[in-house]
C-alpha cells in the first residue's frame, strides 16, 4: 500500500450545464468521482456550489480539462474555461494549477459508464457523465511526468 498523502488534487471538466469534479484517493494512486455542480446563471452561484462539494478536502492542486480540437490548438470553450480558471485562482491562490487536454474524455467516460449498465439520458441529466469524464482527466494527468515529479516532492 502507498504512503497516504494528506492533500488531494482535485481535476475539473467544467462544461455548458455541468462542472464534473474528482479527487485523487488518498494515496494518489487513483481518480475518485466526487460529483458534479449543475451549473446555473450566476458563476458565483457556481463557484459557492463547487466549494462547498470541495470543503472536506486540503487541496494541493487543480487540474482543469482544457478544451483543445483535434489539430491541438485551442477550441471554441477554450475563453470560458480560461476566465473559469482564472476566477478558481483567485479564492485558490496558494494552489497548483494544470492543465489536461480534456479531448475524448467525454466519450471515454460515456463508455465507462455504459459498461456500468446505467442509461445515458439519466447520465447526463445528473451530471454523471461529467464526473466520469474529470476521473479521466485526472488519470490521464496522475499518467504524467508532471503528476510524478508533484507525487515525488509530496510523499517525502
Amino acid at each position: 500500500m502507498g504512503k497516504e498523502v494528506t492533500k488531494r488534487i482535485v481535476a475539473l471538466d467544467v462544461g455548458i450545464k455541468f462542472i464534473g469534479v474528482a479527487v485523487t484517493d488518498p494515496t494518489w494512486n487513483f481518480p475518485v468521482t466526487l460529483g458534479s455542480v449543475k451549473r446555473k446563471e450566476s458563476i458565483k452561484d457556481d463557484f459557492e456550489r463547487l466549494i462547498q462539494l470541495l470543503e472536506n478536502f486540503d487541496i494541493k492542486a487543480f487540474v482543469i480539462g482544457w478544451p483543445l480540437n483535434s489539430s491541438g490548438e485551442e477550441g471554441t470553450m477554450t475563453p470560458v474555461i480560461k476566465g473559469f480558471e482564472r476566477r478558481l485562482q483567485e479564492i485558490f491562490p496558494d494552489t497548483l494549477f494544470y492543465r489536461e487536454d480534456e479531448s475524448f474524455s467525454t466519450d471515454e467516460a460515456t463508455d465507462i459508464l455504459k459498461a456500468r449498465n446505467s442509461t445515458n439520458r439519466a447520465k447526463k441529466k445528473s451530471g454523471k457523465i461529467d464526473s466520469a469524464a474529470a476521473a479521466v482527466i485526472l488519470k490521464r494527468f496522475m499518467d504524467s511526468k508532471e503528476f510524478s515529479e508533484l507525487k515525488a516532492v509530496s510523499t517525502k
